[in-house]
């Protein structure tokens, strides 16, 4: 049978004591120091290592109760079991030293085989503990490895994803410039057509990962300016005219009149409505209809907010998958599961845009009745215009 031998402190202000401890623990082929008093002892444990200290509860000076209370209160110190050492007629100073965090005690004068089992037995404990200590440090050091590992794969994703814009607009402009160089037959204009429309949606996931990755890292600030909501809404739709034309898709438009200027980043909440309507293209099936409408909702007391719903007559979504659907990573799930709710990460970059307004964003759907995107953003007084009544 394997015995855990330890370093053992010894603290007792009774010399016939110490040695009687001291000899039966180093038969046993225990490591043992004595000192007798609790100022020493806590010198001695701040100096070397220690596996246990066998304490008298009964010392002039700093007794049991104030040495085992300072090292419990030692971060460094606390690690360490303390098994009391008492007289008969002690156990309610036994009752007090266990509340406070003593891991045992034996009586004088010790009985040998209770003394050796009581020791083996904080010893055993003390090394799994340690073993987890060991294993939470080791978990932490490759937690930071991990980290700086991801920081590194997401550093060359972004510089990779930041070489591709240029080359692919460079594409884009020539092929934008075919249409002037010479006449082309119908099939050629349609090929033409289909390569620039997937030209820009490849653009637009590049810009809306690429600003993900800013707004995650807090590098990309919002440039407000003042919109006029029923122009945003205009020059949003007319950049999916085209994707809807194509499906046979009705277009709609109810953005109310009147309604005040809003301060915002208009180019992101552009791209904003312009992802949730292309979303809504996409899982939209022929002949159906997109609604865009935009309304201002006065609430007393509280921020004004307006709200903005992109509307479809799709398939609609599952209600456990609402969250999901705007979570970078709940994309990946989906699609590992065969599932495709939303196309590459542009409801992510909705999501972090209109938070980053101090807003907020929501789907309502029922599978087969279609969905309705909508996100709300609160007034700036320095924006608000009283042109509402």
């Amino acid at each position: 049978m394997n015995i855990e031998l330890g370093r053992i402190l010894i603290v007792d202000d009774d010399r016939m004591q110490r040695m009687l401890l001291t000899r039966t623990l180093a038969q046993q082929g225990h490591t043992v120091q004595s000192v007798g008093s609790g100022h020493e002892a806590l010198n001695k444990l701040r100096t070397e290592p220690f596996d246990i200290v066998l304490c008298d509860i009964t010392m002039p000076d700093m007794d049991g109760f104030q040495v085992l209370e300072q090292i419990m209160g030692d971060e460094m110190l606390k690690q360490i079991p303390v098994v009391m050492v008492s007289g008969f007629g002690e156990m309610t100073g036994i009752v007090s030293c266990i509340e406070m965090g003593a891991a045992d005690y034996i009586h004088k004068p010790a009985d040998p085989a209770l003394l050796r089992a009581r020791v083996e037995n904080c010893l055993v404990k003390k090394r799994w503990l340690e073993r987890e200590i060991a294993l939470r440090h080791e978990l932490e050091q490759r937690y930071c490895q991990l980290q700086e590992l991801e920081q590194l794969r997401d550093s060359l994703t972004n510089m990779i994803v930041h070489d591709l814009r240029t080359p692919l607009t460079s594409f884009l402009t020539g092929l934008q410039t075919l249409e002037y160089v010479g006449e082309l037959n119908p099939d050629q204009q349609e090929c033409l057509a289909l390569s620039i429309d997937g030209g820009n949606t490849l653009l637009g996931m590049i810009n809306d990962l690429l600003d993900i990755s800013k707004m995650e890292s807090g590098s990309l600030k919002l440039e407000l300016g003042i919109a006029q909501v029923q122009q945003l809404g205009t020059h949003s739709m007319e950049q999916v005219t085209s994707l809807a034309r194509a499906k046979e898709l009705n277009l709609v438009s109810e953005v109310a009149a009147n309604l005040p200027v809003l301060q915002a980043d208009v180019e992101k909440l552009s791209r904003t409505l312009v992802n949730l309507m292309g979303n809504a293209i996409k899982f939209t099936p022929t002949f159906g209809t997109i609604t865009l409408s935009a309304f201002f909702v006065p609430r007393p007391g509280r921020t004004d907010s307006f709200v903005f719903c992109v509307s479809d007559t799709g398939e609609g979504i599952p209600q456990e998958a609402f969250e999901r659907i705007f979570e970078k990573f709940g994309q990946v799930e989906d699609r590992q599961a065969g599932r495709t709710l939303s196309t590459g990460l542009g409801l992510t970059f909705c999501k972090m845009v209109v938070e980053a307004h101090g807003g907020r964003i929501w789907v309502e759907s029922e599978p087969g009745q279609g969905s309705q995107f909508f996100f709300a953003l609160p007034i700036r007084s320095s924006a608000h215009n009283g042109s509402h009544h």
